[in-house]
């Protein structure tokens, strides 16, 4: 009987998340129509042509309608632009700054650092109260800011906010996956979930995008020896899983991998070796730091890899008639070196790669500028109004703006977990990592000198509420190290001011868990906004160069993975027209 009931419990468990999920699902839907129907311009999404094209439409209807008024709206299909209810990216960005710089609290210094930092002391009172009070329930769903909440006015103003700067349709799942089954991928087999899921969908996508091009030779030619072979030149193609599945999915491919570390670019050809010998033609790999100054190196390179795969007797070298840079995790500036030599590399017709790691990009130490970000006019100009004026561009002002809001703790915030784990945590989920966080802020806010550091040990112990009111448990956790000299640390030991310091902390901050778990909330709900002006940038820097150089570009971004499994989900995609 009991065990019936259980099971019956289960059942009713299960319908009941389901239809959460789905009344979820069409409160999205519904919230994302009603604010298409309810615009005050026009929408176009695809390429920057278009825009004429339907002002020549409305002018032949009779309709009053500029350029101006020409929005390109965001994520329509998954593909990224503007949100709705901007005009200009000028307009958003303007928008985007002013509400990062109202903020910047939030994520200005690293979560291990908020004691030491005082950043509670900056978070608003009504903010306070309402994390100290909130429910398991509220606490996952206030990051969902296209979804309602009940909250106090200054947290429903500061999502209304925020709502209106996120694409509706970044909360949307990307496409299902194409049925791979057919594929045999032994050599995969110790590959973990999230690399295979990254694999497989890149693959499918870069296969998809090229399909076109297959299709036009198929007419003309029936011979696959025939036909001229698609280059893919594989940036950061590590141990070359993405070009082995690639090949799997096209033997026509011909793959030129580049990767940086001369340890994995000899694995990968051991694992072309041994998994498949038969493609030893196709797949070259070559040891090579990417950057702008690789045109030269590529192109021969890949005539290498030409003269490899056609026959010996032809006269002449026929050129392919697609070139594609691809690449899964671009990481830090790879991703803007990629940008740049698809543009300056007229045989390069297709851009397919996947950014990461923003965090990781080079900064100048004088200006606390990155060299790639802002990479765009439009929005160096909204940051810098007279940055061409080198005066005023050294103004400290100036500098107050890369190092208080566009800094390397915004980079890290725009790369880390989005909320589709967040949503999803239990209340002892969210207990543990609030007193993980607070635990390890008291730490850091410890150390006296400078030359104190605090280390984590390898040592582990399931942390309870009484357990970091505990000193025995910093003593269990962490080590204090001291730097007597350039290359020297030792391990001294914690003081009794050290003690005293602590204990303080703990009585200073009663509610330090939930506060702490509240600053987490906080940045989840304005990661996608920190990520979207990242990419926003890049896609109005390609814009931008390609009319410099008078192309004619088609640029999107496409949501392709699974957030929960590969928060780094969205895939640029650019081609030549």
């Amino acid at each position: 009987m009991k065990a019936d009931i259980r099971d019956c419990n289960k059942r009713i468990d299960v319908v009941e998340s389901n239809a959460n999920a789905q009344i979820i699902k069409r409160d999205m839907q519904n919230h994302v129509l009603h604010r298409r129907l309810n615009r005050g311009d026009f929408g176009v999404s695809g390429m920057p042509v278009l825009v004429n094209i339907a002002v020549a439409i409305a002018t032949f209807h009779k309709i009053n309608l500029s350029t101006q008024d020409v929005t390109y709206v965001c994520y329509i299909n998954n593909h990224m632009s503007l949100p709705v209810g901007f005009k200009t990216p000028e307009d958003y960005f303007k928008e985007t700054l002013d509400f990062l710089k109202e903020y910047s609290w939030i994520y200005q210094e690293a979560n291990t650092c908020f004691i030491k930092s005082n950043i509670l002391s900056k978070m608003p009172k009504e903010f306070r109260n309402y994390f100290q009070n909130i429910n398991n329930h509220d606490l996952n769903q206030f990051p969902l800011v296209h979804l309602p909440l009940k909250a106090e006015p200054m947290l429903m103003e500061f999502r209304r906010r925020l709502s209106s700067l996120i694409p509706q349709e970044a909360f949307a799942d990307p496409p299902p996956l194409e049925e791979m089954s057919h594929f045999k991928t032994e050599n995969f087999r110790k590959m973990n979930l999230k690399k295979r899921h990254e694999i497989l969908r890149l693959a499918q996508a870069i296969h998809t995008q090229l399909q076109p091009r297959e299709k036009e030779q198929s007419q003309q030619q029936t011979a696959e020896s025939d036909q001229e072979k698609v280059v893919l030149i594989d940036f950061g193609c590590g141990l070359g899983y993405l070009s082995e599945m690639l090949y799997k999915l096209n033997h026509n491919y011909l793959i030129l991998g580049l990767e940086s570390d001369p340890v994995r670019v000899e694995a990968a050809e051991k694992r072309l070796e041994a998994y498949m010998p038969g493609a030893k033609e196709a797949i070259h790999y070559r040891q090579q730091f990417i950057t702008e100054n690789s045109k030269d190196f590529i192109n021969e390179s890949v005539t290498e890899l030409l003269q490899s795969n056609y026959c010996p007797r032809q006269d002449t070298l026929r050129q392919p008639t697609t070139q594609a840079i691809i690449g899964l995790h671009a990481c830090a500036d790879l991703t803007i070196t990629s940008m740049k030599l698809f543009l300056r590399m007229p045989q390069v017709r297709h851009l397919i790669i996947m950014p990461c790691c923003y965090h990781k990009m080079q900064m100048c130490a004088g200006t606390m500028k990155f060299h790639n970000f802002p990479l765009s006019r439009r929005l160096q100009k909204v940051v810098v109004p007279d940055e061409d004026d080198d005066d005023k561009a050294s103004d400290s002002s100036v500098i107050n703006n890369y190092s208080s809001y566009l800094n390397r703790p915004f980079l890290r915030l725009a790369c880390q977990q989005t909320l589709k784990r967040w949503h999803k945590c239990t209340v002892e989920q969210h207990s543990r990592h609030a007193r993980e966080m607070f635990l390890r802020a008291m730490v850091e806010a410890l150390p006296h000198k400078e030359t104190e550091i605090v280390v984590k040990c390898k040592e582990k112990i399931d942390l309870l509420k009484e357990n970091i009111l505990d000193f025995n448990t910093i003593r269990h956790l962490y080590q204090l190290q001291e730097t007597r000299d350039v290359s020297r640390r030792v391990v001294v030991d914690w003081s009794e001011e050290h003690v005293r310091e602590f204990y303080m902390l703990v009585a200073k901050y009663g509610d330090g868990e939930k506060l702490a778990e509240g600053l987490t909330c906080l940045q989840t709900a304005i990661q996608k906004l920190c990520e979207n002006l990242v990419l926003y940038d890049r896609l109005c820097f390609m814009e931008e160069t390609a009319a410099e150089l008078n192309l004619n570009i088609y640029v999107r971004y496409e949501k392709l993975m699974d957030e929960e499994l590969s928060p780094r989900c969205y895939v640029l995609i650019a081609e030549k027209l």
